[in-house]
């Protein structure tokens, strides 16, 4: 879900993937947000960022797109 989600945005000419933000558990921090143009790629398991770090996608608990909720666990 998450992938389609995030594919949708990203690739959709309609969308913007810098107005997506998303929210997801880091451990130890608790909850930290990443921005659409962070991400490299998107699989099923992972989102993996430019910057090398990879996100399990189970740990992703909220999507928004320019400010409102589209997704949340």
């Amino acid at each position: 879900m998450i992938k389609e989600i995030l594919d949708k945005f990203r690739w959709h000419p309609d969308y913007d993937v810098d107005k997506v933000e998303i929210f997801y558990i880091d451990r130890p921090k608790g909850t930290s947000k990443i921005w659409g143009d962070e991400i490299e790629r998107v699989g099923y398991k992972f989102i993996y960022l430019k910057s090398g770090l990879m996100i399990p996608t189970h740990r992703v608990v909220e999507v928004r797109y320019d400010g409102k909720v589209v997704w949340k666990r």
